[in-house]
């Protein structure tokens, strides 16, 4: 943790003066904003740490339940437009080790228990405790931001996108990856003939199937074939076998951001076109494009998964 939280304080150092209302890129936050964020960042943590202290279970009510957080998360942005740069930073590191202090007091007996703050998933102090993927996303934010001007578009979706769009949202993959364990990245993934790089850049680049159907509904109304999808992942991973982790979530993102951009241009009438997803059992492929786009996100999941074994914590299982 103390590596990462280095490794932003570094990529803040960089922001002069002037350039703390620069947009960060893919996002809606300036980096002024990211900072107000950062400020208060660990106040969730530490409210969990001091309920585990005191002997409180989370199984009936947590701390702050994943809507009151994002809630707080919100405030804490709010709160910090107006503030001065100087007094977010002491802010920050003034939390941060109040947050230490707390984590040096937690026993092993901790550590397999639920902090229903993040869901019903992937949510054991084991896993969550290790805060460095936070520090290493948004040291990641802020260098993207500092060598790329953004200028955040206004999208609207069609109601019945709402779910898919929610779940293309990129931060739980983002998690997974700014979690792993640096060492893991060139070595067998549980997917065969795969390392956990190849998994990385198949996940950046994985959208263009749904991209290319995407164009070619927007363009002519009418649903392309299906092109050699094997060969094109093969493709994409060979072309970027000595792309940077850092170079391969910065293509992820911008993929993400075309996709996004695509189905914001959807029409009502494109989502009751018929397509056969031919990997679905006889009798049950031919279906709409609504319900291709619906089920897209499953493809990210099940990849983001076949990443978690590469994650620190549980790398410190073993």
């Amino acid at each position: 943790m103390r590596q990462a939280r280095d490794a932003l304080l570094a990529a803040l150092d960089e922001v002069g003066p002037e350039q703390w209302e620069r947009q960060i890129p893919y996002g809606s936050r300036t980096l002024h904003e990211l900072l107000a964020h950062l400020a208060g960042a660990d106040q969730a943590w530490a409210l969990a740490a001091q309920g585990l202290l005191k002997g409180e279970s989370e199984s009936t009510k947590p701390p702050l339940t994943p809507e009151e957080a994002k809630a707080a998360r919100v405030r804490a942005i709010d709160r910090g437009r107006s503030r001065p740069v100087a007094e977010l930073r002491e802010e920050m590191d003034r939390r941060r080790q109040l947050l230490l202090g707390l984590f040096d007091l937690l026993e092993p007996r901790h550590l397999a228990l639920a902090l229903r703050s993040y869901g019903d998933e992937h949510n054991s102090v084991r896993e969550r405790i290790w805060l460095g993927y936070h520090d290493r996303l948004h040291a990641a934010d802020v260098r993207r931001a500092l060598r790329m001007d953004w200028h955040p578009p206004t999208l609207e979706f069609l109601p019945d996108l709402t779910p898919a769009v929610e779940a293309l949202s990129p931060d739980e993959t983002l998690y997974v990856i700014h979690s792993i364990d640096p060492t893991r990245w060139e070595m067998p993934s549980v997917l065969a003939g795969w390392s956990n790089r190849n998994l990385l850049a198949h996940i950046a680049t994985g959208d263009w199937v749904l991209q290319g159907h995407l164009r070619h509904i927007i363009d002519t109304g009418t649903v392309a074939g299906w092109p050699d999808v094997d060969a094109g992942n093969a493709e994409r991973i060979e072309e970027r076998k000595f792309s940077t982790v850092s170079a391969l979530v910065d293509e992820y993102l911008s993929m993400r951001h075309e996709t996004m951009l695509l189905l914001s241009q959807l029409k009502p009438q494109q989502l009751k076109l018929s397509i056969t997803l031919w990997w679905l059992p006889e009798g049950e492929r031919e279906r709409t494009v609504a319900d291709y786009v619906l089920a897209f996100e499953r493809h990210e999941r099940n990849h983001r998964g076949q990443l978690r074994p590469a994650m620190r914590y549980a790398t410190s299982l073993r």
